[in-house]
Formats: structure tokens, C-alpha cells, sequence
């Protein structure tokens, strides 16, 4: 019963240990699922709730290294504001960068998995 309750407490330990320290995941990766989504059906479906953090901006302006990303899609887009929703996780964040294509008025056009400590 000992050996038992031990091994249990190593799994438990173990598991919450590797949560934390979120060693399943890349410090940065691409969220494959949500690109070319409909923003609204991603936001019911996948987040749940209304995003931590929201911003707007012109492709066609200078970009930060965070959203110069999105540049790579550029020609898919029919107007050049992009929105950029990010939602705050205890280990990472979710960012998502949504525009206007002829696809649909709010395409995700990128989406990325980002752990709390990486820095742009």
C-alpha cells in the first residue's frame, strides 16, 4: 500500500511539475487549428471568453518584431488593419491576428502559442 501511495504521489507530483513548467509545448508555436477560422466561431469554440488584450494595426505601418509575422499573409488581406487578440494563460499566452480577406470579413490569418517567458 506504501509503494502505492508513493508512486501515486510521484505521478501527481510529476504531472503538476511538468504543467508548470510547461515542458510539452515550444517556447513559441504556430496554433495550425485556428488559421483561416472565422474569428467569432474560434471565439465561442476555442477561448470562451473575450480576449485579456486587443490592438489594432495598419500592415502597410512599420511592424514590431511580435507582428511583423503576419507580413507573410499580406497578400491574402483585402484591407490592411489588422486585429491582434491575445488571451493570458498561467503559463503562456494566445495570440491570434485577425483580418479582412476575401474569405470572410474576420479571418484568422495567424495564430501563435507564446510561453509567458519569451520576450520580443
Amino acid at each position: 500500500m506504501k509503494k502505492l501511495l508513493v508512486f501515486i504521489i510521484i505521478l501527481v507530483v510529476g504531472f503538476t511539475v511538468s504543467w508548470y513548467l510547461d515542458i510539452w509545448h515550444k517556447p513559441v508555436e504556430q496554433i495550425e487549428e485556428l488559421i483561416g477560422q472565422n474569428y467569432h466561431d474560434a471565439h465561442k469554440i476555442y477561448f470562451h471568453t473575450d480576449p485579456d488584450k486587443h490592438y489594432k494595426l495598419n500592415i502597410n505601418s512599420d511592424l514590431n518584431e511580435f507582428d511583423g509575422g503576419i507580413l507573410n499573409e499580406k497578400e491574402i488581406l483585402t484591407d490592411s488593419i489588422i486585429h491582434v487578440y491575445t488571451w493570458n494563460y498561467t503559463t503562456h499566452k494566445k495570440t491570434i491576428w485577425v483580418g479582412k480577406t476575401k474569405k470572410m470579413k474576420t479571418q484568422i490569418i495567424d495564430a501563435i502559442r507564446i510561453s509567458n517567458d519569451v520576450e520580443f
